[in-house]
């Protein structure tokens, strides 16, 4: 309380006014002067802040995007079986707009070969496959191929333009040491057997190339993306 307001509490008592009276209308007057003095320092606080201006939003980065094994890339680790292999190349076909890929997944000496999505229709297949030495075609590749006990009958065929990434080891005679990104032309043929049993054959310039393995499901391979 003030002097001044003590003065006047002293000049009222010694007036007969009800002191208790007194003293609570001016705590009351006290109180409603101290809540609109606190809400104005409040409002001259938030003058005195920057303006936020449009909310930043978050990098947009490929790096934040989760890619699927059918978007495999160099340097990703692919689990296949619970046994890891690191994608050392891939090579991104592109056959009049409809792209599937081809990812080089290597464990010390074991070399897969994962295809994904070659049909036109349907969810993007995946095949496992790998580079079959024995199996040699020199020629324009046959309505048929037997290997072993199993005849792989022929399913479709046509010609890519061929993009290659990493490295995707030996293709026919082309250079190993191919710059990164160069664009070949790839004719296939591709082969079905009862089960699940595939073939691929591949021409790369004037060479052929045999792959050869299993159409495989999605739970059997796994991707952690290269940082």
């Amino acid at each position: 309380m003030s002097v001044k307001a003590a003065h006047q509490y002293v000049a009222l008592v010694q007036c007969g006014v009800d002191s208790s009276r007194v003293i609570w209308i001016l705590l009351v007057v006290l109180t409603v002067l101290g809540g609109f003095t606190a809400v104005r320092i409040a409002a001259n606080d938030r003058k005195k802040l920057p303006s936020g201006g449009t909310p930043k939003a978050l990098p947009a980065g490929d790096s934040l995007r989760e890619r699927g094994v059918n978007d495999v890339r160099v340097d990703d680790i692919v689990t296949i079986d619970q046994q890891d292999y690191l994608c050392e190349g891939v090579i991104n076909y592109d056959e009049d707009g409809h792209r599937w890929i081809g990812a080089r997944c290597v464990d010390d000496k074991i070399v897969k070969w994962l295809i994904v999505g070659l049909e036109r229709t349907g969810s993007h297949t995946m095949r496992l496959l790998e580079q079959d030495e024995e199996t040699k075609v020199t020629g324009y590749p046959p309505e048929a191929i037997v290997v072993g006990e199993l005849r792989y009958a022929l399913d479709k065929r046509g010609t890519a333009t061929c993009e290659l990434r990493g490295d995707t080891g030996g293709l026919g005679d082309l250079k190993r040491d191919r710059p990164e990104g160069h664009v070949e032309r790839c004719r296939w043929w591709l082969y079905s057997a009862p089960g699940d049993d595939t073939l691929l054959v591949e021409q790369w310039g004037s060479d052929y190339r045999v792959l050869r393995g299993k159409k495989v499901s999605e739970g059997l391979i796994e991707l952690m993306q290269a940082s």
